[in-house]
């Protein structure tokens, strides 16, 4: 599970949600799980929303997406 504090460019973010071979899990605070790959009414709430001091969290389902989204978080 990653927890992302800030999302620099939402649209190169939602472009690799979009890339990615899995499902990509926000997890809420009411510990529900939303897919933001399927849920376009999601994708478009996460687009206005600023992750803030709690940060958002999520998680994926397959291991071969982990190092793109830890490249989008590092920077590359």
């Amino acid at each position: 599970m990653f927890q992302i504090h800030t999302i620099p460019n939402m649209e190169r973010f939602l472009s690799l949600v979009a890339r990615s071979r899995g499902r990509v899990l926000l997890h809420l605070p009411d510990n529900s799980q939303h897919d933001l790959k399927e849920d376009s009414a999601l994708r478009q709430l996460f687009q206005s929303m600023e992750p803030g001091r709690e940060g958002v969290r999520i998680s994926l389902s397959d291991p071969s997406d982990i190092p793109a989204f830890i490249n989008y978080i590092i920077g590359i």
